[in-house]
């Protein structure tokens, strides 16, 4: 592919600088015209060759001889001051800088406009983790079931970018440059931080912590806003368009990025949701009254039968693991485990 990309751009250098062959040219025509990628790709190879060409016009200007040559042909009058004639002449000189520095402003204007429309998204299947670096730089770790939307190129007047599901951030510091994470009807809006956001579309809230750095919560009418500080954790509920703060463990809602699922008192059916995402699987709890047991425990790198042992331990509850059957367009069905109530 490398090899590929490489030949192409000696085709197109080839075509600038006129020394193609007509065989050449039409290796280079068909491939241009075979998607629209390629043809985006050479327009902008075009554009800027010709702002390098401009560039080194600039730099092969003889600023010296120019000087004299524009000096012998104006009319210096003895009433006009050197000062204003030096300004003359060095009016004349900086016309090119211009038209350079003005093709440059716009092609760039007009290239960020054209790719903050332009998007990716990044996806992270059941029972996996990923992480990404976006155009600015700001790091990013989705967990499981997640995926995350942004553009090429952000927009000069902020970075935004679309999430479902769980990420942890830390955002490129840039006070004049805005980065908002539009989660539900919910945006959150940092200069530069690290947070991490919950905001999985099967729940009514959205939960987000602070580690360090300011967040600003608003809701989708704007009526609603919250500031957070570092160890706080905001609740947003969607019905409501209400937000909640208090403060918390960081580490129960950040450790998953590290690898560990970590529980701190929480009700068991939330621990049935995150397992069924980190280990893609599907439960059922048979006897609703286990929904409400409550459950502390950290695990690293175990597999789920070893976590299902403990959890049958450490509360009054077994488990059954049916198989994984075959659907009829030939893939397999998830894994269910069904929990029931220790007799």
């Amino acid at each position: 592919m490398e090899n590929n990309k490489l030949d192409i751009d000696q085709l197109i250098t080839g075509r600038l600088l006129g020394t193609n062959s007509e065989e050449e040219n039409l290796s280079l025509d068909n491939w241009i015209g075979h998607t629209a990628e390629n043809r985006r790709y050479y327009s902008e190879q075009k554009k800027l060759w010709h702002l390098l060409e401009i560039h080194r016009k600039i730099e092969n200007v003889d600023e010296q001889g120019a000087f004299r040559k524009i000096a012998s042909r104006l009319p210096v009058k003895r009433e006009t001051s050197i000062f204003t004639w030096v300004q003359r002449v060095a009016a004349i000189l900086l016309v090119p800088v211009i038209i350079a520095s003005a093709f440059y402003f716009f092609h760039e204007r007009s290239s960020r406009k054209q790719f903050s429309t332009v998007y990716n998204t990044a996806e992270t299947p059941l029972g996996m983790r990923s992480s990404l670096t976006l155009p600015d730089g700001t790091k990013v770790w989705l967990n499981a079931g997640s995926k995350i939307s942004y553009p090429v190129l952000f927009s000069n007047d902020r970075r935004a970018v679309t999430l479902s599901g769980e990420a942890y951030f830390e955002v490129k510091k840039d006070k004049e440059w805005p980065f908002v994470v539009n989660a539900k009807s919910m945006s959150i809006v940092v200069t530069g931080t690290s947070f991490n956001c919950n905001a999985y579309p099967e729940n009514d809230q959205i939960q987000t912590v602070l580690v360090e750095g300011e967040v600003t919560l608003v809701n989708q009418s704007a009526t609603e806003l919250a500031l957070m500080s570092p160890g706080e954790l905001a609740t947003f509920d969607n019905n409501k368009q209400s937000i909640t703060k208090t403060r918390t463990d960081l580490q129960k809602y950040i450790a998953w990025k590290s690898g560990k699922l970590m529980f701190r008192d929480d009700k068991m059916n939330k621990v049935v949701e995150k397992l069924e995402r980190w280990y893609n699987v599907e439960f059922e709890i048979a006897d609703k009254e286990i929904a409400d047991y409550i459950y502390t425990a950290t695990f690293i790198d175990e597999s789920l039968d070893q976590v299902l042992k403990m959890l049958s331990l450490s509360a009054p509850i077994r488990f059954e693991i049916s198989d994984r059957n075959k659907q009829e367009d030939q893939t397999f069905a998830k894994a269910k485990v069904t929990l029931y109530k220790k007799a």
